[in-house]
């Protein structure tokens, strides 16, 4: 296990570098030539929209990886509990800055090529200065990480429940951004322009579930040699069944709520209703979970 922490941690200390060097290369070239940049007017792709292309793959291949090295840290040692926790967070929110600069490069080009002032730009930057912060925060961190695997006597303890929480604490933070770009969709956006394209939204659902799939998925893969009666104790069961009940129960109201509003499509039912049972679900979960048994 040693050896492996040492690979990972070496290849993430290197992709760190690239991602800060990717986002280094984009914000020249967008600060510098915001046409040709982003191609706003949809010519010929050239070299730079290829390498531009290629830096945000790398960036999102980086901010992946991270992430489930964060849980692996999590798992493995006690030390930099606060600054892995801090760099969870903020990959989470560097995460969904990705989003916004998908959406802010959209706006910018239609800005543009209409003659309207452009005001979103300085969001872009400040999205972009976000992956930044977190690729450079997570060099640190890995910095100090190396001294900590560079003892061959170093010992781990595993500590399965942590991951547990982290993944209902993802869970919340995947329910409150999935219900707030729902609501904030369905009071905003017009319906002849979701009738067609509502489609163009599931990559944005897709990106807010991607940190809590990952904690599900490593968790799997912790629990993957052990029996399914094995995979939580008995408080973590009984406290999933209870939460199970708890959110039955509130769904129900929860669902009516959105019965205030004048729906543009039938599909912003499934997301509402998709993103309150995992909001429920899981923070119902970490209730239960820290509050004592009393009987």
């Amino acid at each position: 296990m040693n050896a492996r922490i040492k690979m990972n941690t070496g290849i993430l200390f290197i992709f760190s570098i690239i991602s800060f060097a990717s986002l280094l290369y984009i914000l020249y070239h967008v600060n510098s030539n915001l046409v040709r940049a982003i191609n706003i007017f949809k010519a010929d792709f050239e070299a730079i929209h290829y390498l531009i292309g290629l830096a945000h793959l790398l960036i999102l291949l980086f901010h992946l990886y991270a992430i489930i090295y964060i849980f692996v840290h999590f798992r493995l040692f006690q030390e930099l509990k606060l600054l892995k926790t801090i760099l969870l967070f903020l990959g989470v929110i560097s995460l969904f800055a990705m989003g916004v600069e998908k959406i802010m490069v959209d706006e910018i080009a239609r800005e543009y090529r209409h003659g309207s002032p452009i005001s979103e730009l300085y969001i872009l930057n400040f999205a972009y200065i976000t992956n930044m912060a977190f690729s450079l925060l997570m060099f640190l961190f890995l910095l100090k990480t190396f001294k900590l695997v560079a003892f061959e006597d170093i010992r781990t303890k595993y500590i399965d429940e942590k991951i547990f929480i982290i993944a209902q604490y993802l869970g919340i933070v995947a329910g409150i951004t999935g219900l707030l770009f729902t609501l904030h969709m369905i009071r905003f956006v017009r319906k002849e322009i979701l009738m067609d394209k509502f489609w163009v939204l599931i990559p944005f659902y897709i990106m807010f579930l991607i940190p809590y799939a990952l904690a599900v998925l490593y968790w799997f893969g912790l629990k993957r040699k052990q029996r399914i009666n094995d995979w939580y104790d008995e408080k973590q069961l009984q406290d999933m069944l209870k939460s199970s009940f708890t959110t039955l129960i509130l769904s129900v109201p929860g669902l009516a709520c959105l019965l205030l509003f004048q729906i543009p499509h039938s599909i912003f039912w499934i997301f509402y209703y998709f993103f309150l049972i995992m909001l429920l679900f899981s923070s119902s979960t970490l209730y239960y979970f820290k509050i004592k048994d009393t009987v």
